[in-house]
């Protein structure tokens, strides 16, 4: 576990301000599984990508690098283009929140408190996504 984390977690204010945001995180990732179910269609392949952008998020260490991979699998065409624009703009602006949460100049922890953030809008946006591509019909069947 790296320091970076560590730091987070011993941080039990941030830590009950980031879960007072989980409804807007929600609906964050509702808009951006949406999106993508619009321009994939319910590609199961899609689900993987979201996976894969979300492992990377966990194993990076800054917004800058989930950004990039986000950018690069869009250039193999793994993403539609219009949904990494989408993405890329919606999670870069949880850089505002995170400034809100940490609500000092600490950089380094409204970095961290930022990553934090994507991750888990990452995570709900798979959750969502799947909902959309499968689970709703079977709601309706």
């Amino acid at each position: 576990m790296s320091a970076r984390v560590t730091t987070l977690q011993r941080r039990a204010d941030l830590l009950r301000k980031l879960d007072e945001q989980q409804r807007r995180l929600v609906r964050t990732a509702q808009q951006l599984a949406q999106k993508l179910q619009e321009k994939a269609g319910g590609d199961r392949d899609k689900e993987r990508q979201l996976r894969n952008i979300l492992a990377m998020a966990e194993q990076g260490s800054c917004w800058a690098l989930v950004n990039l991979f986000i950018r690069y699998q869009t250039a193999r065409d793994q993403l539609p283009i219009s949904w990494c624009d989408f993405a890329i703009g919606q999670l870069a602006g949880l850089r505002d929140l995170a400034q809100e949460i940490v609500g000092a100049s600490d950089e380094g922890l409204v970095e961290q408190v930022h990553l934090e953030l994507v991750k888990r809008v990452l995570g709900y946006t798979i959750w969502w996504y799947v909902w959309l591509s499968k689970g709703e019909s079977k709601g309706r069947g």
